[in-house]
């Protein structure tokens, strides 16, 4: 890969990085990718948002560097048997400010290498009282989704669904008709060659395996 799109890659990581939560906002991709988004879903944990997980990194510091920015894969991040002394260990900053009912959040920025095919955005870990991850969640960009959805296909059992939207691409795990599990991806409204790592929103939710 050439230092030019390396530098596009972590620019596109130092915004996920260095931008204020809005915990009560749908717009946090939107200030990433340049464009608007749709309305938020009922279920916010899929709507497209990032979050501040990185946080101030002290004077002179640059955040988009991979020195504060661990680079983690797609396979070592998206499972259950995580436990929160790993994501404390692996992650330099972390968001845990995220208490809802029966769990407990824990956001890092995710930033799984510098491909196409590669994630950055902000990944959340959800808790229950048995101190179980109950819910993963990922919301941020690519530049190529075939991995993710081969990974989410293999490992947890997504498939493909139809939808009345042209644009979007949907995968979901059901019981009979309940959706459990989800991954929202839609391209941005504007497609750059310089910028091939931020093609695509994701929006994704993994509930724990019953």
């Amino acid at each position: 890969m050439t230092m030019k799109r390396s530098w596009l890659f972590f620019a596109v990581l130092g915004g996920v990085a260095v931008l204020p939560y809005l915990a009560s906002s749908s717009s946090g991709l939107r200030g990433i990718l340049g464009r608007a988004v749709p309305p938020p879903s009922v279920d916010d944990n899929l709507s497209l948002t990032t979050a501040d997980a990185a946080g101030p990194l002290g004077p002179g510091a640059n955040p988009t560097s991979p020195r504060h920015v661990p680079v983690r894969t797609l396979e070592e991040v998206f499972r259950f048997d995580v436990t929160t002394a790993w994501i404390l260990g692996h992650w330099p900053r972390v968001s845990a400010g995220l208490a809802e009912i029966d769990t407990q959040g824990y956001r890092v920025p995710l930033v799984t290498g510098t491909s196409e095919a590669d994630l950055a955005g902000a990944l959340t870990y959800y808790f229950n009282p048995k101190q179980q991850i109950e819910r993963i969640t990922f919301n941020g960009a690519t530049g190529d989704t075939r991995r993710l959805v081969a990974l989410l296909t293999s490992r947890f059992g997504f498939h493909r669904e139809a939808t009345d939207d042209p644009s979007l691409f949907l995968y979901q795990v059901k019981n009979n008709r309940e959706v459990i599990s989800e991954l929202k991806i839609k391209p941005t409204r504007i497609v750059r060659n310089d910028a091939p790592h931020s093609r695509f929103e994701v929006a994704l939710r993994i509930q724990r395996p019953k």
